[in-house]
């Protein structure tokens, strides 16, 4: 297993509030900006005309996209989200991945893309979780069939610094299709611990403006807002955002 080579700020949190372009569209309040390649990411909650959270996800700068095929090494940045996001969602922050070469399972995600990760476990004990062989029972304990969507397997081990994943089988990738995105789910030590975007560099190239439903689960074991939606969408400046949308309260 390849080791994660993780790139930590450690910028002070800022807050900063402010209206969008046009009136129709929600404020934001932003995490921090953090370097990636050679651009910047940094994290933000939308809220909607009544001031309730609506979505909350990341801008990716133009050349942060640009720059990634020259990183070939798999990669992690991790963003600290808005006070607001951890306080009314679920979500404590985002770890994005870049994997160069893809990863397994072989002939399906073994392309170049990113997992976009929102987690629920706080950082302290995502950086915590080991290699498989060390904790194999913590990996296998997976929650209860309520807390995620049907259809979602878990996959075979797990990966340090995250835990395990859970696929969509009725996926186009899992039908002989070309991966070029989809939603997955983790868990660790029998909790649901993040909600994931995968999505790959080709695809991002495209200049998408995706947004599709979020298979949702039975049952939420942590209040707070969840999203119900996920969208990717290109600017005007070729900056992309990463997004969970119509956060629905739980």
């Amino acid at each position: 297993m390849k080791q994660i080579l993780l790139y930590l700020s450690a910028a002070t949190l800022l807050l900063g509030c402010g209206k969008s372009d046009t009136d129709s569209l929600p404020d934001r309040v932003y995490g921090p900006s953090i370097a990636m390649g050679k651009g910047k990411v940094r994290t933000w909650l939308s809220r909607d005309a009544q001031g309730n959270p609506a979505s909350i996800g990341f801008t990716m700068t133009k050349e942060a996209l640009e720059s990634m095929p020259s990183i070939q090494t798999v990669s992690a940045f991790m963003l600290a989200l808005p006070d607001e996001a951890t306080e009314k969602t679920p979500f404590k922050h985002v770890m994005i991945d870049w994997n160069p070469q893809g990863h397994e399972p072989a002939g399906i995600y073994t392309v170049p893309h990113f997992d976009f990760h929102f987690y629920i476990q706080p950082m302290n004990e995502v950086m915590a979780i080991p290699t498989y062989d060390k904790a194999p029972a913590k990996f296998d304990n997976v929650p209860a069939a309520a807390y995620l969507p049907v259809d979602f397997v878990k996959g075979p081990g797990g990966v340090p610094a995250m835990g395990a994943h859970w696929s969509d089988v009725t996926s186009p990738e899992f039908k002989g299709q070309p991966f070029t995105e989809t939603f997955v789910f983790g868990s660790y030590d029998g909790k649901v611990t993040f909600w994931e975007q995968m999505v790959t560099l080709d695809f991002l190239k495209t200049n998408p403006n995706l947004d599709k439903a979020i298979r949702q689960p039975a049952k939420f074991e942590t209040p707070g807002y969840y999203p119900t939606r996920y969208s990717i969408r290109t600017n005007a400046d070729g900056s992309q955002d990463v997004a969970m949308d119509g956060l629905t309260r739980r």
